[in-house]
């Protein structure tokens, strides 16, 4: 019976040492790692700077979790996949936040407007700046009001809000709008009534236009567009347009 035991104990150390052995040899270094998703060179780089302190061992043994953790944690990935390829590759595969807007000098907003920083530059993109409100506030402000500018061909390229928490919205013709701290929202809207009914085709001869009045807005034109156009000055609704104002 005893001879039995040694024999079955030493069948099983010789398939355990078999495996391991195997194990071994499978377990060949790491030296490839592909990243698909359309990266970006700049993207690459910063794919490469992550993963400079992230042990890589074999091609079976390599920690999948930790790499995935690693790169999610570059906050411009909303999602990453690593996969092995036998017998020495690793495919890591991006699922990148698409920007929609930049965020100050630094940083971008997603569409849910949480800031993050991206490895590319998007100069393309719209500026928002906020000095009370949070990026996802700013966010919301942004999105209701370019849905109303759409409705109007007009495309925001830059929101921004004074310490004082009043809000002035640029246009890519150049016109500016200031909608004060109060119904913003109200106070676009009736601009862009103004807009429709007297400056559709005069957008890109307006200075700004100061919605901050209790009813109708101001509208100032470019003083040499004036003089060469002989266009009319302030709109009716106010008079004396500044861009100061004592109300909100």
């Amino acid at each position: 019976m005893w001879v039995k035991r040694v024999l079955t104990a030493l069948g099983v150390s010789c398939v355990t040492a078999v495996g391991i052995s195997a194990w071994h040899i499978l377990d060949s270094p790491v030296d490839t790692i592909v990243v698909s998703g359309e990266p970006t060179q700049a993207e690459r780089e910063w794919v490469e700077q992550a993963l400079s302190s992230v042990p890589l061992s074999g091609i079976l043994s390599t920690n999948l979790e930790m790499i995935e953790a690693q790169l999610v944690s570059m906050g411009w990935t909303r999602q990453v996949t690593v996969r092995r390829h036998w017998p020495d590759r690793l495919e890591v595969r991006l699922h990148k936040v698409v920007p929609v807007a930049r965020w100050g000098d630094q940083s971008y907003l997603a569409a849910d407007g949480e800031a993050m920083e991206l490895p590319d530059e998007h100069l393309d993109l719209p500026l928002l700046s906020a000095s009370i409100s949070t990026p996802q506030q700013t966010m919301e402000v942004y999105r209701l009001l370019q849905l109303f500018a759409s409705r109007f061909n007009l495309q925001i390229v830059t929101l921004i809000e004074s310490p004082q928490g009043e809000w002035l919205v640029s246009f890519e013709d150049g016109m500016r709008v200031f909608l004060g701290a109060q119904d913003v929202n109200a106070r676009m809207q009736r601009f862009l009534r103004t807009y429709g009914n007297a400056l559709r085709h005069q957008g890109q001869f307006v200075d700004y236009a100061d919605a901050r009045y209790t009813s109708g807005i101001a509208v100032r034109f470019k003083p040499e567009v004036r003089q060469q156009e002989r266009l009319p000055g302030p709109i009716k609704g106010a008079s004396s347009p500044l861009p100061t104002h004592s109300g909100s």
